[in-house]
């Protein structure tokens, strides 16, 4: 029987599992991932490229493909606007096509690929709001040119004729950003939204997520590997690898006392100005090895051929996720039989 949602939570994901069947046999994409938004609550969902954030993502929304993809196990409950709590893993899909681009957005990784090319971006925008509001087509193509005034596009009148080529990378962005919110959705999925962008403009995208948020009081579940940029979105952190989330904290707590040893990698390997201070270059930190492919069922830890605190516990079962310390509704908590060790506890205290 699924436990009830907390008044506050607008997404809970609970022992999720993703599984994709091919030629080659099965991946397991996702195994057994638990997370929770919170109202007006940004989580980062963090982790190199094939640690499952994409996959959890799409299944979020209900967009995995069947076949080849299968959600073979969990629940991915979501909070609608009238107070009741869908499974989208579940649900038919005529109630998921009700919640897809309405009370969830997605703000997806290139938008070069997926805005459709050989129509203006106004019809695009104003396409969502004609499905999900059933409004006519004048009343839809005003509500674009309403977003693209919101998301900071100059001269909305004339840029909502444009086709997408006609647009710069931060444009383009934009664009995206005006349609995962032209629905007022309660909830919006931001999957590696400034990945393909240069800096100055990733950072014009970050502040105008902000304050959207502010503005729309939404929640976002926000897909990254740059964890530069999780410090200056996220309230927390869920640090996700081989399929499976291995630490969550607070962000400020995880920057502070990272305590596994992925996390701790992850942030080692980030550059520091005060590394060249003294003129003398410092080689970055990397983790060594490669993510293990989903296609190999690991019987332990999945980080253990990682990592240099392996013992043979760690490749006899999978850890569980405990939590270490807690502050009110927000918990620290990692996968890690080891965390207990003076060393490790010492630096998350």
């Amino acid at each position: 029987m699924t436990a009830p949602l907390p008044d506050d939570v607008m997404l809970a994901v609970r022992g999720l599992e993703v599984r994709f069947h091919g030629e080659e046999g099965v991946a397991h994409a996702v195994n057994g991932v638990d997370l929770t938004i919170r109202r007006g609550e940004t989580l980062a969902l963090v982790g190199e490229s094939g640690s499952g954030k994409s996959v959890m993502s799409l299944a979020t929304m209900g967009l995995i493909p069947t076949p080849p993809g299968r959600l073979t196990a969990g629940e991915i409950l979501v909070r609608r606007r009238d107070g009741s709590v869908v499974d989208m893993r579940t649900a038919p899909e005529r109630v998921k096509r009700t919640i897809r681009g309405n009370e969830i957005g997605m703000i997806f990784q290139e938008p070069m690929t997926s805005l459709n090319p050989v129509y203006p971006v106004g019809d695009q925008i104003a396409e969502t709001v004609m499905q999900h509001k059933g409004v006519s087509k004048a009343a839809a193509w005003k509500r674009a040119e309403e977003m693209l005034e919101v998301v900071g596009i100059p001269d909305p009148h004339r840029r909502v004729q444009e086709y997408p080529h006609q647009m710069s990378g931060g444009m383009r962005q934009r664009v995206m950003i005006a349609m995962a919110l032209a629905c007022d959705p309660s909830l919006v999925i931001a999957d590696e939204p400034t990945t393909a962008l240069d800096v100055t403009i990733q950072a014009q995208i970050l502040d105008l997520m902000r304050r959207l948020q502010r503005e729309f009081g939404m929640s976002i579940l926000f897909i990254t590997h740059n964890l530069g940029v999780v410090c200056d979105v996220a309230d927390r952190v869920a640090v996700m690898y081989g399929g499976r989330i291995v630490e969550t904290a607070e962000t400020r707590t995880l920057f502070k006392s990272p305590g596994h040893p992925y996390t701790r990698g992850l942030l080692a390997s980030v550059p520091r100005l005060e590394d060249g201070e003294s003129g003398h270059g410092k080689r970055l930190y990397a983790i060594p090895g490669t993510v293990p492919s989903p296609l190999i069922r690991q019987t332990g830890c999945t980080f253990a051929s990682r990592c240099d605190r392996v013992i043979e516990a760690c490749r006899t079962a999978v850890p569980p996720l405990e939590e270490i310390s807690s502050a009110g509704a927000v918990t620290h908590s990692l996968r890690c039989i080891r965390w207990r060790d003076a060393d490790v506890a010492a630096a998350v205290r």
